[in-house]
């Protein structure tokens, strides 16, 4: 007697794959059950598979991941008989881009030169995949600096501003004058940090204002 059976099937990997440019993965979908055995496919939730993917039965292998191979793929298997089975699996490249700083109060857009005794807040900010291993460190002519009562590190909320961080002067001297540099890296590794310098003087932000005038 012949017995039709639905498709299972499960998923030897984790959810997410959390992996580096450039590194191959391999997701291997395989059958728990079904008669007849049923077909496996892969597909992707937005667009193609990428064009260098390699089928082999129920696995699936990206060599020289990119980021625009990231996001959901899909094991569906298929024998015709009940339902298709699917699981799916989401795969992160990690990705640091686009830093930017900015100081407040702002000397580059008005009249508002930094002034000794008054308190200057330095706010670095990156685009961070995946935005959890996000950690920055801050560093004063090259020496690394840690939370202080007079100069104070945080972390933005990530519901305000995602990826910032902000150093606060609370009362400016003489003293600190000099380069700030935020680092932002990501803790999983493989990728380049981001290094953002940020010169704190009583001419910053003249220049630039100089430069606009003359322009």
């Amino acid at each position: 007697l012949l017995r039709f059976s639905s498709p299972s099937i499960k998923l030897l990997v984790d959810d997410p794959i959390v992996v580096n440019p450039g590194e191959a993965i391999t997701l291997v979908c395989v059958t728990t059950g079904g008669e007849p055995a049923p077909s496996l496919t892969w597909v992707r939730s937005v667009g193609v598979l990428p064009n260098k993917t390699v089928l082999n039965g129920g696995t699936l292998t990206i060599p020289a991941i990119t980021s625009e191979d990231s996001g959901t793929y899909s094991c569906i298997a298929n024998n015709n008989v009940g339902n298709p089975a699917k699981k799916s699996t989401n795969i992160i490249v990690r990705a640091l881009k686009k830093g930017r700083f900015w100081i407040t109060p702002d000397p580059y857009h008005k009249d508002d030169n930094i002034q000794i005794g008054r308190e200057v807040k330095i706010s670095c900010q990156v685009e961070a995949i995946p935005p959890e291993e996000l950690t920055f460190s801050w560093f004063k002519n090259g020496r690394p600096l840690r939370s202080s009562e007079r100069m104070v590190i945080t972390q933005t909320d990530p519901d305000v501003s995602p990826g910032t961080t902000n150093l606060d002067i609370i009362d400016l001297k003489f003293t600190d004058f000099g380069t700030y540099t935020c680092v932002a890296s990501l803790k999983g590794g493989g990728i380049s940090d981001i290094s953002i310098d940020v010169n704190i003087s009583s001419s910053t932000g003249e220049e630039e204002l100089r430069a606009g005038l003359v322009g």
